[in-house]
């Protein structure tokens, strides 16, 4: 699969007519971001690297794509996935001291599985949860605004950034953005209940990270980014200039924020891989991607073993 450098093209960002001219058919056709975009993404992840409209702090010799293969496998009772790519030198990123935004992490892995009742969850995957105003996007609204709202920032545990979130955690997401209004809804919280009952409607994303000392978290993606106490296992290992990250997890462990992956129907994933160092936004993703069990017609097809 082709993992490509999206910079910060959010979910607004498609959402809009004067930004994304494929903004109609996804938002009234129901097209996918796949539909439009499956053969060009080196050419739009070499473009977006580069600098420019969407990437207003480009990294020299970053990478526009990352060749990735991916496979997956089932047993009884887990999912396992194991996702390879070739290495990079390293490109500091000019905005941050000593090159490295997470000196700590040389690669992250992310897989995301889609839930239900999420906006175009099925179309555009994990774009769902990229907001204009999460960290290092163009309407993040910086420390002292989310310090101002302490309400919000409390519920978020947020200080200096705003995490990934659901626009169905919202009450109001400002996509157009006209009259100088900054997009996104990061203080637009809805309430504790209404959050809860999304959570219990299995209106999240799944979110399972590997790092690069093999180490992992499991947790979702609703209201804000958080990591749970689900079950997962993971490793990670660089050896003559291919990264190897393995993990696996229950098919049902039956716990909340995990996504039952059951025979018959097919969900909607994405992945996103940070190298070289990166954080936050700097990272590279699929578009909606399909996985079923058991299934050829899905793009992963998670084989019985």
């Amino acid at each position: 699969m082709t993992l490509f450098y999206p910079g910060q093209a959010s979910f607004e960002w498609v959402q809009n007519g004067k930004t994304h001219g494929g903004a109609r058919p996804l938002t009234k056709g129901g097209d996918s971001c796949m539909t439009c975009h499956a053969a060009e993404l080196e050419a739009i992840g070499n473009k977006i690297v580069a600098g420019g409209e969407t990437e207003p702090t480009p990294i020299p010799g970053k990478r526009g794509i990352i060749n990735t293969t991916i496979q997956a496998a089932h047993d009884d009772e887990n999912l396992y996935v194991r996702v390879q790519w070739p290495d990079a030198p390293h490109n500091p990123a000019p905005f941050v001291d000593g090159g490295k935004m997470d000196p700590d992490n040389q690669v992250k892995v992310a897989m995301m599985i889609a839930g239900t009742g999420i906006e175009m969850g099925e179309t555009t995957g994990c774009w769902a949860s990229c907001h204009a105003d999460n960290t290092y996007m163009p309407f993040d609204p910086g420390a002292e605004a989310i310090a101002g709202n302490a309400d919000v920032a409390g519920r978020l545990e947020a200080t200096d950034t705003i995490t990934k979130y659901l626009t169905e955690s919202r009450t109001k997401v400002e996509v157009k953005g006209r009259r100088g209004k900054a997009q996104g809804g990061w203080d637009k919280l809805k309430s504790a209940d209404e959050i809860s009952q999304l959570f219990e409607d299995g209106t999240y994303l799944d979110l399972l990270r590997v790092y690069a000392d093999g180490t992992s978290s499991n947790g979702y993606l609703l209201e804000r980014r958080i990591v749970n106490d689900g079950e997962m296992s993971a490793e990670a290992n660089l050896s003559a200039g291919i990264w190897t990250v393995v993990f696996s997890r229950p098919l049902n462990s039956g716990a909340p924020g995990d996504i039952p992956l059951e025979p018959g129907k097919t969900y909607t994933v994405g992945f996103a891989i940070h190298d070289d160092y990166a954080a936050a936004r700097f990272h590279h993703v699929t578009l909606n991607t399909s996985l079923a069990l058991d299934d050829d017609t899905a793009q992963i097809n998670v084989t019985k073993q």
